[in-house]
């Protein structure tokens, strides 16, 4: 019996162990490539358009000026007119819908957010002012329609090619979730979300980061 015991203590710590390793090793390497940067190739162009980065300490969304997004998409958002900005984040469909703040986040939405390919949601917030607490980024004509694109493509859409609007809003007055396209996952977070846009619009950025600190430190 208690031979039973010790196995079942060494083969727990085991797990433990390589849960542990698993961590460490994904944090270095996050850190790493965060620091590595791209090379994107050279633009001859000229950059008149300014979009910006926003994070709330963890998830990194991306500013666009309503001015420049066309009105069928402006008039989709229900856009009002005295709003000048508006951020789109992608990411885990639970962690948006269920942590509002978070101390309320749940040890089930985080396990499933982290170690499960989980659904995913857009989430549009609008903003009447900029921030001086946004990083900017300029961009060209070319760069900035990749971007969209890119953005445009990561909603999900009905039949007749509209966004799905998720019923129940947002966390306030002034923001709305949409069903999204792709899978949530350790490998492909909201930051990485973010990191793929700006590499494929030929912007500076990470290799690949899963934190948001990693694509601001290139950015800023």
């Amino acid at each position: 019996m208690k031979a039973k015991i010790k196995k079942a203590i060494k083969y727990f710590f085991k797990i433990i162990v390589s849960i542990l390793i698993a961590i460490i090793g994904y944090i270095l390497i996050g850190l790493v490539l965060s620091v590595i940067p791209t090379s994107p190739e050279k633009i001859n162009c000229e950059k008149k358009k300014k979009i910006f980065l926003t994070s709330n300490g963890i998830h990194l969304d991306i500013i666009v000026p309503v001015k420049y997004l066309e009105n069928n998409l402006v008039h989709e958002l229900n856009v009002p007119s005295n709003i000048n900005y508006l951020s789109f984040g992608w990411g885990d469909k639970g962690f948006y819908l269920e942590t509002p703040t978070w101390d309320e986040l749940k040890f089930r939405v985080a396990v499933n957010a982290i170690f499960l390919k989980s659904e995913t949601a857009m989430h549009v917030t609008q903003y009447k002012y900029q921030s001086n607490r946004w990083s900017g980024i300029e961009l060209c004509d070319e760069q900035y329609q990749v971007l969209i694109n890119y953005m445009m493509d990561s909603f999900e859409k009905n039949e007749e090619g509209k966004i799905i609007e998720i019923a129940g809003g947002g966390y306030s007055y002034n923001d709305r979730f949409y069903e999204a396209l792709g899978n949530y996952s350790f490998l492909h977070t909201c930051n990485n979300w973010v990191n793929k846009g700006l590499k494929e619009s030929n912007v500076k950025t990470s290799v690949w980061s899963p934190f948001d600190f990693g694509v601001l430190y290139h950015v800023e």
